[in-house]
Parts: C-alpha cells; sequence; structure tokens
C-alpha cells in the first residue's frame, strides 16, 4: 500500500526531474563564436570565455592561453615534465531550464569535465571533436553555473591534453504541460478507488 502512495506522489510531482545530455554541432554563430541558437531555441545569455578567462574564471596551476576573445584554453604540459590541471567557472545572470558548453577539439585535446551547479554531467575525450556544444537540458529554472576542468590526460592519438573552451550558453527548452486540477482529482478517485478494493480483499481473506 506505502508502494502505491510513493509511485503517485513521485507521478505527480512537479518537481521530479532529470538532466539529459547531448553533442550538438555549433552552427549558427556570431564573429566572437557565440551561438544565436541551439536547437532552434534563443540563446537568452552567453558567457564568453577567451585569452585569461574573460566571462569566466580560471583557477589551478595549469598554464592557460587563448586566441584573443574568441576561446580560452586550458593547457596540458604534462608532456614537457610541467605536470598541473586547471578549471574554469562562469555563472550565468538569467535563469534557465537548459545551458550549453561550447567547446571546441583538436589534435591536441584531451579529457574534460564538465560541472552544472557542482553536479558532474560527464567526462568526454575532446580529441578532434571539431567546434561542438554540449548541450544540458531538464535542468530547475535557475541561474546556472558552469565548470570546465583540464583533467592533465589525454588518449594515446593526442599529442597533449588541452582544452579549448569559446563559453557557455544559457537558454530554454519546451517543458511538458502542468496537469490541470481535473487530471489531479481523476488520480486522486483512482488511488482511493485502489486502496478500497485492497482492504476489501484483505478482509475477506
Amino acid at each position: 500500500m506505502t508502494r502505491i502512495l510513493v509511485i503517485a506522489l513521485l507521478l505527480i510531482s512537479p518537481n521530479v526531474s532529470a538532466f539529459s545530455i547531448e553533442w550538438l554541432p555549433l552552427v549558427t554563430t556570431e564573429k566572437s563564436g557565440n551561438p544565436l541558437n541551439i536547437g532552434g531555441n534563443p540563446v537568452l545569455e552567453y558567457r564568453n570565455a577567451g585569452k585569461g578567462g574573460i566571462d569566466w574564471t580560471v583557477t589551478g596551476d595549469g598554464p592557460t592561453g587563448g586566441r584573443g576573445i574568441r576561446e580560452l584554453w586550458l593547457f596540458d604540459d604534462s608532456a614537457a615534465g610541467i605536470p598541473g590541471t586547471s578549471q574554469a567557472t562562469t555563472t550565468f545572470s538569467v535563469v534557465s531550464n537548459a545551458v550549453g558548453f561550447v567547446m571546441a577539439g583538436d589534435h591536441n585535446d584531451g579529457f574534460a569535465q564538465f560541472l552544472v551547479d557542482g553536479i558532474d554531467v560527464g567526462t568526454f575525450d575532446m580529441y578532434r571533436t571539431g567546434n561542438r556544444i554540449l548541450a544540458v537540458t531538464g535542468l530547475d529554472f535557475i541561474a546556472h553555473t558552469l565548470t570546465i576542468v583540464q583533467l592533465g590526460e589525454h588518449n594515446p592519438n593526442s599529442t597533449k591534453g588541452d582544452v579549448a573552451i569559446f563559453g557557455g550558453a544559457a537558454f530554454n527548452t519546451p517543458i511538458a504541460a502542468i496537469p490541470e486540477p481535473q487530471t489531479y482529482a481523476m488520480l486522486l478517485a483512482g488511488l482511493i478507488l485502489l486502496v478500497s478494493m485492497t482492504r476489501y480483499q484483505k478482509q475477506r481473506a
């Protein structure tokens, strides 16, 4: 009986959600490299990453660089005998239910770890991935924080373990319609009927 009630509460709770991730090609961009939309959804805010970080805060003991206002590099110099990892973090000023990590990947890139609001959403090999967006959807409607960590690791084909960042984007994706009161009333009536039948069967037994 308790199990049935728990399942019902989970079904009707508006807060039950799980984020999902998807790699998308970086297509429509402005001159600085930022996307105008992600999956057809307009970008609400773009946090630009470039040399020195710009809209991102860079920490750690790994060296950094970049290409003007367009690209931030988190270097891995472990092959040169200079070990060190680094990370870049940014926080949006707008509320959204989805974010995008706008990334680049070429012959000298390695593994990068991605976090949203401190939650690990995955570690990926950036070797020869080209320009792509890691879209994270199904989030709560808050102002999110993005973090990218250069782990100092790479696969045998890559010359180094660098991580190249264009920036981060906040956007919204359509959400399922909230059930109307009649739907909740029908569900409640069904639960009451189910409870009554369960009790009746126990009494007969």
